[in-house]
């Protein structure tokens, strides 16, 4: 019997966890079945990905359906009834009732955790008369479902998901976990065990999918640890609650080196009524105020979550959720627009929420914001992801946190600007980026010192020439200025036998003090600053051009500057 596992994945990085236990379980309890897993995207051409699930005859194909590929394995279902009607059809998943009423011969259902199915599954299986449907058993134990094989085979230049506990502390009305019960977490021995073995083929990151990591502090803080001990590459990913952090995990998290943690952090909201309106229990202010602490450390990529479209959620209080999340510094701010997802508690408790009706059920109005709104809001998420969560603009934007900028008043001024000029319509480069900033910036009373910033970002972002948009600076009259000035040997950045290697590699800029201050805030005079290509291995968050400061009077150098935020 030959069994293909399918997943459909949003990028070539992802991967399909479930299908990996569900294979462990077929090789357990169906061991002479002949499986094998067959990872797509979304993106792939269609028709050869069909072509693909056919090869070799199998005799049953199983997907796993979520809300982003909800859509083509349906079509996949429909298609494989005509071209392949003799070959079963196993669906399962947190999309997967919404495709059981498909009119295939041979579809089966089913439900909840594979390791707790029905036993008959597996005996339906071999005697090839599966049942329309399976329902789901007893919250299971569950085990890494990972082979040897499996990293260079299915996730060669792959993220690699691992979840060191299943169900969620909280109940947010909004996600599909607010369904489930039994949070259960694997002993930490399991999990530094498990750990190592995926840690032996050295994947680039490891992404935790535990939907609170840092609910249980001691245990949080005994793995963290432990990751921390180890020489390793290896980055990792974590879902954590930023209300419930304690001093003990802030003071481990101080030994962190730079980008070896990445948080996605789930605030939402900052308006209470909202919060309490999905059921989510979360302390604001500590919220805020850990996430700063987070910010100030310098060493964790952070990934700070806002949903679009919240019960109470008006225009006013979502301006100040994104004030408040700008105003800290974080590296990504992701505004997603809410999902009403079948079967949650926010479909039947707030019916007043109107969103599509097909995968991934987007939102369309709600009596908080009007279709017009939730529009502007939209593509003024679309613009934060362009323009900040890029970073190619960092010194710019941590310039106007200094000033105390109104984050989202800037950012609807230039969404505005971007659908005049249809930036959305054209490929996002850096230089138009660039092109688009300069022109919000043209009636600021402050433009000349935004323009420098500008120039600062472009080429503290790794780019040498300037563009024809921003104004010039006399770089190469100042490199030819600098090597004719500095001396022959000067440590730890040069000495005689390299020190035109240093020059060819290096671009030199004299700024104003209020632009070098946005790297070194300390800083109370103008400086030449001399940008260099990043270092192969850098502890630091993001690969940015190394800098050096020279006084412009005396030419001493400066120490390591702080990152920019």
């Amino acid at each position: 019997m030959r069994i293909k596992l399918v997943g459909c994945n949003g990028r070539f990085t992802h991967s399909t966890l479930s299908l990996f236990y569900l294979r462990q379980c077929l090789v357990t309890k169906c061991p002479d079945a002949d499986i094998s897993l067959c990872q797509q995207t979304i993106n792939d051409s269609y028709y050869e990905a069909l072509l693909t699930l056919t090869d070799n005859g199998p005799d049953i194909i199983c997907f796993s359906v979520y809300i982003w590929n909800h859509t083509r394995i349906k079509r996949f279902i429909n298609d494989l009834a005509e071209a392949r009607p003799e070959t079963q059809i196993i669906i399962g998943g947190p999309e997967a009732d919404q495709l059981q009423d498909i009119p295939h011969p041979r579809l089966s259902l089913a439900l909840g955790e594979i390791e707790g199915i029905d036993p008959q599954f597996y005996q339906d299986i071999e005697s090839g008369s599966l049942k329309k449907q399976y329902e789901p058993g007893a919250k299971p134990d569950f085990k890494s479902p990972y082979t040897e094989t499996d990293f260079s085979e299915h996730l060669a230049n792959r993220h690699i998901y691992y979840e060191s506990s299943r169900g969620c502390p909280y109940q947010c009305s909004y996600c599909l976990s607010s369904t489930e019960k039994n949070l259960r977490h694997l002993p930490t021995p399991q999990v530094i065990e498990e750990l190592a073995a995926i840690l032996a083929h050295r994947p680039k990151i490891i992404r935790f999918i535990d939907r609170t990591f840092n609910a249980i502090p001691t245990r949080t803080i005994e793995i963290w640890e432990h990751l921390l001990s180890l020489d390793t590459e290896s980055h990792f990913h974590f879902e954590i609650s930023p209300d419930i952090f304690t001093p003990a995990m802030f003071e481990l998290l101080e030994k962190v080196k730079g980008n070896r943690f990445q948080f996605e952090i789930g605030l939402q909201s900052t308006n209470p009524v909202t919060l309490r309106a999905v059921n989510r229990k979360t302390d604001t202010a500590a919220a805020l105020a850990n996430i700063r602490k987070l910010v100030e450390l310098d060493t964790i990529h952070l990934h700070v979550d806002l949903i679009l479209g919240l019960p109470h959620e008006t225009y006013e209080s979502y301006r100040q959720s994104f004030n408040a999340v700008f105003e800290l510094g974080c590296h990504y701010i992701q505004m997603g627009l809410l999902k009403l997802l079948p079967n949650t508690p926010i479909t039947f408790d707030h019916k007043e929420l109107q969103g599509s009706s097909h995968p991934p059920y987007e939102l369309l109005h709600t009596p908080y914001l009007s279709h017009d709104q939730l529009k502007e809001l939209y593509w003024f998420g679309e613009c934060v992801e362009k323009f900040h969560n890029t970073h190619f603009f960092k010194p710019f934007f941590s310039y106007l946190r200094a000033q105390e900028e109104n984050g989202f008043d800037f950012f609807i001024h230039l969404l505005h600007l971007c659908q005049q000029h249809h930036f959305f319509e054209k490929a996002s480069t850096q230089k138009l980026m660039s092109q688009m900033l300069a022109l919000a910036c043209e009636d600021r009373e402050d433009r000349t010192q935004c323009l420098e910033l500008l120039q600062f970002s472009w080429l503290y972002s790794g780019m040498r020439k300037l563009p024809d948009h921003l104004p010039p600076l006399a770089m190469e009259e100042l490199k030819a200025s600098l090597y004719a000035a500095l001396p022959q040997n000067l440590p730890p950045h040069f000495t005689h036998t390299d020190r035109n290697l240093f020059f060819r590699q290096a671009e030199f800029g004299l700024f104003s003090q209020q632009t070098i201050q946005a790297v070194y805030p300390s800083s109370k005079a103008p400086q030449i600053v001399c940008f260099l290509p990043p270092p192969i291995k850098q502890e630091t968050i993001f690969k940015q051009a190394r800098l050096i400061l020279f006084d412009p009077c005396s030419k001493r150098t400066s120490g390591k500057p702080a990152n920019i935020a």
